[in-house]
């Protein structure tokens, strides 16, 4: 019965931070909650200018004199909705348990990540019943936007010299390295001309599932941006185009846009049947990956609309054409990580510029500097504006880790299984941390099962939820039985 109370309790905490808006750039009120919590549990809590947390626990063993242990988190999400859903973001999220799954009830993404850390964080300040040792709990901000928060980090009193973070998403699975990254802003200028056409169709993309740029990234998934290319591409020479999008996040598979496109009544037959070839293609492409759908809505009678000059068609064309998508080179000793990958997260037309948020990844810093010239010099030659931001460091991994030795022994004997070790193509904030409080910290990732986060498919499930938290303590309980031989370390 305990058991079952502890994870009703730990349940409700995540429930609790998921009806508090915290996507990212927005986390004044779930930063503030987090000190508020803290200081309510007789809990030391301070607060940094960029709405990062720290908090302090004493170790809960009388006369401990082991290491502090770092448990690390971020309090950011990636809020994203279906197009017919009608949450309003400040409402915060509502959570439904569905087949064993948390989801979010309203059509968004649930924020899971990492919100599910918050909530074992709560958890354990919360309790008094566990041996555990020195905890300082370090909660960041913008973790989703290029890591901004631990970027400019100004808690730098930090004393622990193990960190375990809590931003994996694959029970059992242990991140022991991370790519670095970098966000591209690219801004096409477009010019437009007054036509008078006869018909016009609004074509619609469904039923791609997205991603995470960085993890889902070499699943082969299609990218809503590339296709709306393609289809501009094929209606070029029968058609005008007045309006092209594909709203989302650089950190994100595109996965939804549309494009209206106009032309005469004479033209109308052989651009729909080059859309619908067009659509069969793409969807034996991706076939068992998604099932993709072209929805077209014709509007006839003749019409004046505002369209692209050719030129600027052509340009577009030339630019989502060119523009890296996808894995670009895989680690050589493991062909199953990519090593370095460029994702085209959005598409939007701001006043007469089309831009473009990108999203670039790489383990080996080189070839990431690469992909900032190739970057460049694709925007100079096709006349586009360029902005590099939200740069950060890979982790690199550690050949010797007492750490990662503790969490593989406290993993087998809790499942019966072998704990996996592998690195991971997305950013987590231990390269900057390793950076800003000393690389003489020993550092893992672990976390609970999620899927299709970033997008409003997200889920966790309800079980390896509970799990994690349990791995947790009882690599904490570990940590704090061995202090004399880890302090020594």
């Amino acid at each position: 019965m305990a058991k079952q109370n502890r994870r009703k309790e730990l349940l409700h905490f995540f429930k609790t931070i998921c009806r508090i808006p915290r996507q990212s750039g927005d986390e004044e009120a779930i930063s503030r909650y987090m000190v508020e919590f803290a200081k309510s549990r007789g809990l030391a809590a301070e607060r940094d200018a960029f709405c990062n947390v720290l908090i302090r626990k004493p170790a809960t063993i009388p006369g401990y004199s082991g290491p502090t242990v770092i448990l690390q988190g971020h309090m950011d999400m990636v809020y994203v909705k279906t197009p017919e859903s009608a949450h309003i973001y400040k409402d915060g999220i509502r959570v439904k348990e569905e087949d064993g799954f948390l989801r979010a009830a309203d059509g968004t993404s649930l924020g899971a990540d990492n919100g599910l850390a918050l909530a074992c964080v709560m958890d354990l300040m919360d309790r008094r019943d566990l041996r555990l040792p020195a905890l300082e709990i370090l909660l960041t901000a913008s973790e989703e936007t290029g890591l901004e928060g631990v970027k400019n980090l100004e808690l730098h009193d930090v004393r622990g010299t193990y960190l375990i973070n809590l931003d994996a998403e694959e029970e059992g699975v242990f991140i022991t390295s991370c790519a670095g990254g970098v966000r591209t802003d690219l801004s096409l200028p477009l010019a437009y001309e007054t036509k008078a056409e006869e018909t016009g169709v609004l074509l619609t993309l469904e039923g791609l599932r997205g991603g995470h740029s960085g993890l889902d990234i070499g699943l082969g998934r299609a990218n809503a941006v590339r296709i709306l290319g393609r289809i501009l591409s094929h209606a070029n020479g029968l058609a005008d185009c007045s309006y092209l999008e594909s709203l989302g996040k650089a950190n994100a598979i595109a996965s939804q846009g549309s494009v209206r496109l106009h032309m005469s009544q004479e033209r109308r037959e052989a651009l729909l049947e080059k859309l619908c070839s067009l659509e069969r293609d793409v969807r034996q492409e991706f076939a068992g990956t998604e099932e993709i759908r072209f929805r077209i809505e014709e509007r006839a009678g003749a019409q004046e609309a505002r369209v692209l000059t050719q030129e600027s068609m052509e340009k577009l064309i030339q630019a989502i054409t060119l523009l890296p998508c996808g894995v670009l080179t895989w680690d050589r000793k493991n062909r199953e990580l990519a090593q370095t990958s460029s994702n085209i997260g959005s598409m939007a037309i701001a006043g007469d510029r089309m831009i473009f948020l990108c999203s670039g990844r790489s383990s080996v810093k080189r070839e990431k500097e690469r992909l900032k010239e190739y970057m460049q010099v694709l925007a100079q030659a096709l006349g586009m504006q360029y902005r590099f931001h939200g740069d950060y460091p890979q982790w690199e991994y550690a050949g010797r880790s007492r750490l990662r030795e503790i969490c593989g022994e406290v993993y087998a004997a809790y499942s019966g299984r072998d704990a996996v070790f592998t690195g991971i193509h997305a950013g987590i904030e231990c390269g900057y941390l390793a950076e800003k409080l000393g690389s003489h910290i020993d550092m893992i990732s672990c976390g609970a099962n999620l899927y299709d986060v970033h997008t409003p498919a997200e889920r966790a499930e309800v079980e390896s939820f509970y799990r994690m938290e349990e791995i947790l303590i009882a690599v904490l309980e570990r940590v704090a039985a061995c202090q004399r031989d880890l302090h020594l370390n």
